[in-house]
């Protein structure tokens, strides 16, 4: 047995080791429900003005860019449609306005087109509603203060009537309209909240009172709600059904059953703890029909054998988030009116507005919750888009997305005609290339080519521990997989360490504080490290034609390490910056040593 002294003997040494973790799964989408110190890596706890990719990576969404103006024509948009070639959009004052493919404006109703109507039957009012629905191939809108219109496809309005007789007499006045299954739909009427008004089988003007023949019907529904107020407060369309929404149940029912002459709609089937909070908000996709209430956005859908209608709560991850905008309303009418939807049938998504102030003169911005939902890509994910503040939106035939924002019509880019910046031809930034601390720039502008405002973006994933709670890690290199010639700037913030302790808030204008000598409680992070990086496409340092990037950014376009040195046990990164071009993430990647247990 060989006999070891200690000039022989030498104490083996621990070989360095080297490990990297790599961040590539995103598709869990946003999620403030969860703590994100038990969170996968696939969450988001921010998600900003980011979307989840077909390609699994996160990019920067789409801008907007002004269509056309409506000045001198309404005072500010209340609604809006898209109907033959033509964005119907109906004003505060009761104007209505129609914008055809090249985005000139013109009035299709107002006081002097009343005026020459049989019987001078007077404009519409000032009105905070309307709704819309296609019928024989004629648009029907109505506002719930007038009698509803009719707009031909020959673009000339009136008011709807017995087309008989040419008397509106019988008409009933109603904020919501649908057409379903042959019938025309109104409901919404201030002195029948819960009533149906049913028109006669394939007409729009008929309705009971009017001259036969005449199988329409008026149903009252308040007595089949189990709970919650009886008002009607939306109507959709599920499949063969119809599906009349209160605040907190929805009524399923089906029509075109007779009994003899009579027409006897049925409403057998309720579905309580789910209702809607605007008739605006209802959205029927497939084999879906979207909605939100007080609690979040369900979906009902058949089930597959029984073949009975069921619902399902979509946002459990984020419904704090919608709770929270929505508690800010004290007047259910406000939530109704200006609470809307559309569906994005190019992105598969669901979008949902809603102010972040009850009262409509303290709103500055319209949260837009984002559902995208593709099953065979096995997307599932929400996300948030902000600084915005539309206040209707509709989709063209070619499934364009249309916004309004007081008397002016936007067009939301999509992938095959990018946009990458906001509001373009409406508002411009400054020489800098900066805009107000809101986001909003100069208005109007100098130059539509260079005109719009850059996108602010936020990424914040949940803590980490690369599997390794309990060891230390010795942080040394960062490499990004990125496309697009963005500037962004990445944040790492390690073991619970987030905001800037010492920050006692902000002071006022004249740079005073609170008697506590304390400031306004704003929230200043406190990241251990911070970088600059320039987007794949991006020419790098120097590089840049218009010098754009001098000065800063670390281009991600090639394998070089980047050293990334601090010392954690838990660790979470930020990504944000202001995108004027496009930008898109495909993975993160942290090379590390462990260490002991010991921090």
């Amino acid at each position: 047995m060989p006999i070891f002294t200690q000039e022989t003997y030498k104490q083996p040494r621990r070989a360095e080791r080297l490990l990297d973790v790599t961040i590539r799964d995103f598709s869990g989408g946003w999620n403030v429900v969860d703590n994100d110190l038990n969170m996968k890596t696939k969450f988001a706890k921010l998600l900003q003005n980011l979307q989840l990719g077909e390609d699994g990576s996160i990019e920067v969404r789409q801008g907007t860019k002004l269509f056309s103006s409506l000045d001198g024509l309404t005072t500010g948009a209340v609604n809006c449609t898209y109907y033959n070639g033509h964005v119907i959009i109906v004003g505060e004052d009761g104007v209505v306005v129609k914008v055809d493919s090249a985005g000139n404006a013109r009035v299709l109703f107002d006081n002097s087109v009343a005026e020459h109507l049989s019987g001078s039957p007077g404009p519409w009012s000032a009105t905070a509603f309307a709704s819309f629905a296609e019928f024989n191939g004629q648009l029907i809108i109505c506002n719930g203060v007038n009698k509803p219109l009719i707009v031909s496809q020959n673009m000339t309005a009136t008011y709807l009537n017995d087309p008989a007789v040419g008397t509106n007499a019988f008409t009933p006045i109603g904020k919501y309209v649908i057409a379903h299954d042959r019938y025309l739909i109104i409901a919404g009427n201030t002195d029948n909240p819960d009533r149906l008004f049913i028109s006669s089988t394939d007409t729009s003007g008929v309705f009971v009172g009017d001259a036969g023949p005449n199988d329409a019907v008026n149903i009252d529904l308040g007595s089949r709600i189990p709970q919650g107020s009886a008002n009607i407060k939306g109507l959709g369309r599920f499949r063969d059904k119809i599906m009349v929404a209160f605040e907190n149940a929805i009524l399923v029912g089906t029509l075109g059953a007779f009994d003899e002459e009579d027409h006897i709609p049925s409403f057998d089937d309720v579905i309580e703890e789910h209702g809607s909070l605007s008739h605006r908000v209802l959205s029927t996709i497939g084999e879906d029909m979207l909605f939100c209430d007080h609690v979040g956005v369900s979906s009902a859908n058949k089930a597959l054998f029984t073949g009975s209608v069921r619902s399902e709560r979509l946002s459990q991850l984020i419904d704090p988030e919608i709770q929270k905008d929505v508690s800010r309303f004290t007047s259910t009418t406000e939530l109704e009116n200006r609470t809307f939807a559309v569906y994005n049938s190019i992105q598969q998504s669901y979008m949902l507005f809603i102010p972040n102030a009850g009262d409509s003169r303290q709103v500055t911005e319209t949260r837009c919750f984002v559902y995208r939902r593709i099953r065979a890509l096995k997307i599932d994910a929400w996300f948030e888009y902000n600084n915005w503040n539309w206040t209707s939106s509709c989709v063209s035939a070619l499934k364009r997305v249309f916004f309004t924002k007081g008397t002016e019509l936007f067009i939301l880019g999509q992938e095959q005609d990018p946009l990458y910046k906001d509001r373009e031809g409406s508002e411009e930034m400054f020489d800098d290339v900066t805009s107000f601390s809101d986001y909003t720039g100069w208005s109007p502008v100098a130059s539509i080519a260079n005109s719009g405002v850059s996108i602010p973006f936020t990424w914040e994933l949940p803590w980490s521990d690369n599997k390794q709670r309990f060891l230390s890690k010795a942080s040394r290199y960062i490499n990004l997989d990125t496309d697009g010639n963005e500037r962004f700037n990445v944040q790492m913030f390690v073991d619970n360490l987030y905001e800037d302790r010492t920050n006692f808030g902000e002071s006022y204008i004249d740079e005073t504080v609170f008697d506590d000598e304390l400031g306004w409680d704003v929230e200043v992070l406190d990241p251990t490290l911070s970088m600059t990086f320039v987007g794949g496409d991006g020419p790098g340092y120097g590089s840049d034609e218009y010098g754009q990037y001098m000065g800063g950014g670390r281009p991600t376009r090639h394998e070089g390490l980047y050293a990334w040195t601090t010392k954690y046990k838990l660790f979470k990164l930020r990504l944000e910056g202001d995108a004027k071009g496009p930008l898109k993430f495909i993975s993160i990647t942290l090379a590390y040593q462990p260490g002991s247990i010991r921090r």
